[in-house]
């Protein structure tokens, strides 16, 4: 690339910054449902806490032996945002069959996301990210990523990008009618 010296330098500046930021991106509001990213049988340890964004910490082995819905996102991203009411409406309707929603906010101030969830009326647990957390699902690759893990801790289904509530229910259905 012949480029004068002062281009190229910015265009490897933006370079890194692109990889920078890579790890973490919004779906950028797509309307058409995320397609399974895998359904697989990898077993998540989620043996430690996570806090909540008063700073509570949340012992994620709690949640050990129920189905769960585990949502990355975060409050700068619209199809995260756009999720909520769905993720609230599948808590209301399946927390008393043991099935839990998690979400797990990787927004770095905690103060956004306690006056987000004050807004919003987030229902379900909601929680910081943390680097475990990210690490024991084998990281997170775009905004918004949900897995759905079965009673023994197996990832079941995973998403990358928006998913609608039918197919999140589906998949709760599925493990509900395996006892």
């Amino acid at each position: 690339m012949n480029l004068p010296r002062r281009s190229q330098s910015n265009f490897l500046a933006l370079v890194a910054l692109v990889a920078a930021l890579g790890s973490f991106r919004c779906s950028g509001g797509a309307t058409a449902p995320a397609s399974p990213a895998s359904s697989s049988s990898k077993e998540i340890r989620l043996n430690f806490s996570l806090p909540t964004p008063g700073g509570a910490p949340v012992d994620l082995k709690k949640f050990d032996g129920s189905i769960r819905v585990v949502d990355f996102w975060a409050t700068w991203c619209p199809p995260c945002r756009e999720a909520i009411p769905s993720l609230n409406a599948l808590h209301r309707k399946y927390k008393e069959q043991g099935v839990n929603i998690l979400g797990v906010s990787v927004d770095e101030n905690p103060k956004v996301l306690a006056a987000f969830d004050q807004e919003v009326h987030i229902e379900y647990t909601s929680l910081m990210s943390s680097r475990d957390a990210e690490e024991a699902f084998g990281g997170v690759a775009g905004l918004p990523t949900t897995f759905v893990l079965d009673r023994q801790g197996r990832v079941f289904q995973s998403y990358v990008g928006p998913v609608d509530r039918e197919t999140l229910e589906g998949d709760i259905r599925s493990l509900l009618a395996a006892r």
